[in-house]
């Protein structure tokens, strides 16, 4: 009896330390066998989130200086929306306690530096890349906070990757829509001040010195439409999608107008619009409305570039797009033979590489084209991805930044609760990091 007692000490014993090891924070982690791992994996998965900060930092506005560096501190948080910076590199944020926590890392998720603004700078509802939130690269980025009940719409704007942030309040009444930067200085947001019934009044500002100083541009109601001197602006009708800007001249809008895409375009900065290609397919009776994205281009030469189209049908949406190699003076249509998406991941449409290489994920399944979506071959399950989608089942954002490296952002909304994870095969395995 004595050494069956002992032995269930020592085993317990050998249990906690084994797991002590693999937990550790600090030196090299012992090898620990598959099984283990697997557990391990799957307890994390059913936590959420949990990142190991390399440093935290609090930002203070318009003040260096930060906390000074925790190696291996271990959180746990709720990721909303992110954005690859480089193969390696990329940004993850969203709200905690009104305080908007935003995460990068250098080296594919194993640490990750807190470089989040200042707590007294609170946030009602967490950025969306593109909208409210843009990362030229990893020094230079610009978030908006849109008032919204807590306070003025601010910009605020980091040249360090995040170290120290300044502010900047913008319209008192202004809500942030669109946000697009084609250098360090030149970059422009579009905002509104009323949107009700499928109209907005839109107001489209520049800045050329990196955000110290706005412009407006162009606006749709009052004064400023009736007195511009090129008053072509983009009409109330219609709810802003998406802007992008190739070149300090050239910009897309894209709107959804009662079900319909409208696609509009300038080639002067911005202070004048016209009304782009006409954005519907052959076949757009089957379906009741049409969806659309933003204009994005690939590569540094932004001439060729792409936008998904959704042909919606009830709870399933069929996807297609539009492409261009000429910078968006024309478009030609590429159905996608992809099955329609259905359900809660309905608004999960395709992402594309460049022109040719392309992901999808449905039903848990990935897909690849190599033809611009004319052909899509299911890649092998993954286990984790599987795995985790069963938890996880709702599909945020999927983003490649290579043929290899690419991640993907699931959630469980009603739990507040999501998994940040990331591919270097292609997507053919999946890992949460």
């Amino acid at each position: 009896m004595k050494w069956n007692i002992a032995k269930a000490l020592l085993t317990g014993i050998s249990m906690i330390l084994l797991l002590s090891a693999c937990t550790s924070t600090g030196g090299d982690m012992a090898p620990v066998s598959e099984s283990v791992r697997e557990q391990l994996q799957q307890s994390k998965e059913d936590q959420g989130q949990t990142i190991t900060l390399k440093k935290t930092t609090d930002s203070n506005i318009n003040k260096g200086g930060g906390q000074a560096a925790e190696v291996g501190y271990k959180i746990q948080t709720r990721l909303t929306d992110f954005q690859l910076l480089s193969a390696k590199a990329g940004l993850a944020w969203g709200i905690t306690r009104n305080e908007l926590r935003i995460y990068v890392t250098q080296d594919n998720g194993k640490t990750w530096d807190n470089v989040s603004p200042a707590k007294t700078v609170t946030f009602s509802e967490s950025p969306v890349y593109g909208s409210s939130i843009f990362f030229l690269n990893q020094k230079n980025g610009w978030v908006a906070r849109n008032a919204n009940g807590v306070g003025q719409t601010l910009i605020l704007h980091t040249i360090d990757g995040g170290q120290n942030w300044n502010v900047q309040t913008f319209n008192n009444d202004a809500t942030v829509l669109g946000m697009y930067f084609v250098d360090e200085n030149t970059g422009w947001v579009m905002t509104s001040t009323d949107s009700a019934n499928n109209k907005q009044e839109k107001a489209l500002y520049r800045t050329q010195d990196g955000g110290q100083n706005w412009v407006k541009l162009m606006q749709n109601t009052g004064d400023f439409a009736a007195n511009n001197s090129t008053p072509n602006a983009i009409p109330q009708t219609g709810t802003l999608v998406g802007m992008s800007f190739r070149s300090a001249q050239n910009g897309f809008a894209t709107l959804e107008d009662n079900g319909m895409p409208r696609l509009y375009t300038t080639a002067d900065g911005g202070k004048s619009w016209s009304e782009g290609k006409e954005l519907v397919p052959k076949d757009v009776d089957t379906c009741d409305r049409l969806t659309t994205g933003k204009p994005q281009f690939f590569g540094t030469s932004k001439t060729k570039g792409w936008m998904n189209i959704g042909c919606v049908s009830g709870s399933q949406t069929h996807y297609f797009g539009y492409f261009t190699v000429d910078g968006g003076k024309s478009w030609s249509l590429a159905p996608f033979s992809l099955q329609p998406q259905s359900g809660i991941n309905q608004g999960m449409g395709p992402t594309f590489l460049n022109e040719k290489t392309g992901w999808s994920i449905i039903n848990g399944v990935m897909f690849y084209t190599e033809n611009q979506g004319k052909n899509w071959k299911a890649l092998p399950k993954s286990d984790t991805l599987q795995n985790t989608l069963v938890n996880y089942p709702e599909l945020v954002k999927l983003q490649f930044f290579s043929r290899e490296v690419g991640w993907l952002l699931v959630s469980k909304n009603e739990e507040r609760r999501s998994l940040l994870m990331q591919t270097t095969d292609g997507g053919k395995t999946w890992h949460v990091l």
